[in-house]
């Protein structure tokens, strides 16, 4: 977990074992990353640097190019 580099969007895409099982459609992490998405009112510090990069939240897949 890059707890020093918090504005790593990367790092929710492709490591975060909460996002990346959720994207992938468990349902355990479904719930507490939907659980974290309210709490912090747009996810994790890792996950707001992924909407502003990618322009989506992270319990949403990237869009194709």
């Amino acid at each position: 977990m890059p707890i020093l580099h918090p504005n790593d969007p990367d790092f929710c895409e492709i490591g975060c074992p909460i996002c990346v099982a959720a994207r992938k459609g468990n349902k355990v992490a479904k719930f507490f990353q939907n659980i974290a998405l309210a709490v912090t009112f747009g996810g994790c510090w890792w996950g707001r640097a992924r909407k502003r990069k990618y322009g989506v939240p992270p319990d949403q897949p990237v869009p194709p190019k």
